[in-house]
C-alpha cells in the first residue's frame, strides 16, 4: 500500500469561518440534496470550526502545492494568504474563488472512525466544472532507485 491511502484522491481544501485546510478523501451518498462525509483527525480546529459554524465549502483547486503550502499545515490567515475567496451562493460560508469546483455543505452529523471524525454534511450547491489536482499517494512516495 502506498503511504496511508490505497487510492488517488482529489485536492480537497475545506472553507469554514476565516479558516481552511486540506482534507482527505471524501465519501458521497446519493440523495436530494446529497450527503458527502469530510474525514478530519479528531484534535483539528477545523473540526471545531465545522461545529460551530454550521456550514462550510470544499473546493477543489488546481494548484495543489499552493494548497498544500497554504492549507496544509497550521496558521493564521491562510485565507488571505490564499487571496481570491468569495461569499457561497447558497449557504452562510465562504468559498475560494478560483477553485475549479466548489461544494457547499450543511452540518448534518458525524460519525466517530478511530482517531477520525467523519462530518456528514448535505451538499445544498454544487458549480464548477474545471480542471482539479489529484494527489496520488503512489506517485508522492515513488523514489529514485539507487544508481
Amino acid at each position: 500500500m502506498c503511504e496511508k491511502s490505497p487510492l488517488p484522491t482529489p485536492v480537497l481544501v475545506v472553507v469554514v469561518g476565516g479558516h481552511g485546510a486540506v482534507v482527505g478523501w471524501p465519501l458521497v451518498i446519493p440523495g436530494d440534496p446529497p450527503l458527502v462525509g469530510v474525514p478530519l483527525h479528531r484534535s483539528r480546529r477545523t473540526l471545531e470550526l465545522i461545529r460551530q459554524e454550521r456550514a462550510f465549502s470544499i473546493n477543489l483547486v488546481k494548484n495543489a502545492e499552493r494548497a498544500y503550502e497554504i492549507f496544509g499545515k497550521p496558521g493564521e490567515r491562510k485565507l488571505e494568504r490564499w487571496g481570491h475567496v468569495s461569499r457561497c451562493r447558497s449557504a452562510p460560508c465562504l468559498a475560494l474563488g478560483d477553485a475549479a469546483r466548489v461544494v457547499e455543505c450543511v452540518y448534518k452529523g458525524e460519525v466517530e472512525v478511530g482517531d477520525h471524525v467523519v462530518v456528514l454534511c448535505h451538499a445544498v450547491a454544487g458549480y464548477g466544472c474545471g480542471e482539479y489536482a489529484v494527489w496520488d499517494p503512489c506517485n508522492a512516495s515513488r523514489r529514485r532507485p539507487a544508481e
